[in-house]
């Protein structure tokens, strides 16, 4: 909610149960999208888009910021930034 208050974002909810259908709808609507997820729905989210999630998130990890560019001809490219504080398990 912060950050879709200060860049007068719309919100809406999904179905983590069905994220096939999410990343669906995500590849057909232009534009940008920022997604917030767990550790258990993310990674997945990720590769339904087509891109590499990488390694399994900790439990305790709150640092990782997936930046999943789909390109017009198809191609997905995968970008792992963090943020913060690392994570140290």
């Amino acid at each position: 909610a912060p950050l879709a208050e200060a860049l007068v974002l719309e919100m809406s909810a999904y179905d983590p149960r069905d994220l096939p259908a999410f990343a669906a709808r995500l590849r057909g609507s232009a534009g940008r999208h920022v997604v917030f997820g767990h550790s258990n729905t993310t990674p997945a989210l990720v590769e339904a888009l087509g891109g590499d999630p990488g390694e399994p998130i900790a439990e305790g990890e709150y640092d990782r910021l997936y930046v999943v560019v789909i390109a017009a001809d198809g191609p997905v490219t995968t970008l792992l930034l963090r943020f913060g504080a690392a994570y140290r398990p």
